[in-house]
């Protein structure tokens, strides 16, 4: 099943309220996470109707479809309150906004494992999912905890399609030394 981008606008919205609720169960076993399910209905909606790629959501890659998910999520700030007790690093909590900029970063890069991207012709799988340490984990949540899809969807998209080559080498376009 995919998370985002579903036929159905709805789909999206059970697939990332299921999706923190896992979270929550993983990472926040003993708090409650408190969201505002009108903004994830509207992330979906917005996600959609608002898309920044010149030929539109249906002409555009896995990557350009979850950065602007990415930062519809951070800028709409769809849960409520930080998380406080967690199994996640400590300094990841002194983050203003963590809460959205995890989860945000945790759906995407979810959707972006088995996603197909059209490169010369052909299709390729991200069949390997993207890892992360845990030092690149915190230094990525910051970056995003102030994100907004007008001003940086274009270089999250780049970022993203990066560090899933990084673990699918096989998907990278021919690279170049630029001297």
């Amino acid at each position: 099943m995919k998370i985002l981008f579903n036929d159905e606008p709805s789909q999206d919205v059970v697939s990332i309220l299921a999706f923190i609720d896992g979270f929550a169960s993983k990472f926040c076993p003993t708090k409650v996470i408190s969201i505002e399910v009108q903004k994830i209905e509207s992330i979906v909606q917005g996600i959609r109707r608002d898309f920044p790629h010149n030929d539109g959501l249906s002409e555009s890659s896995a990557f350009k479809k979850v950065a602007n998910f990415i930062a519809y999520f951070v800028a709409e700030r769809p849960i409520l309150e930080p998380f406080k007790e967690s199994n996640l690093p400590s300094d990841i909590l002194k983050i203003s906004n963590h809460e959205n900029s995890i989860v945000a970063l945790l759906i995407g890069l979810s959707a972006l494992h088995n996603a197909v991207i059209y490169q010369n012709g052909k299709t390729v799988s991200l069949d390997n999912p993207i890892e992360l340490s845990k030092h690149s984990f915190v230094d990525i949540v910051d970056a995003l905890a102030s994100i907004s899809p007008q001003t940086h969807f274009k270089l999250l998209t780049v970022f993203l399609e990066q560090m899933s080559y990084k673990t699918n080498p096989h998907c990278q376009y021919k690279t170049e030394q630029f001297k």
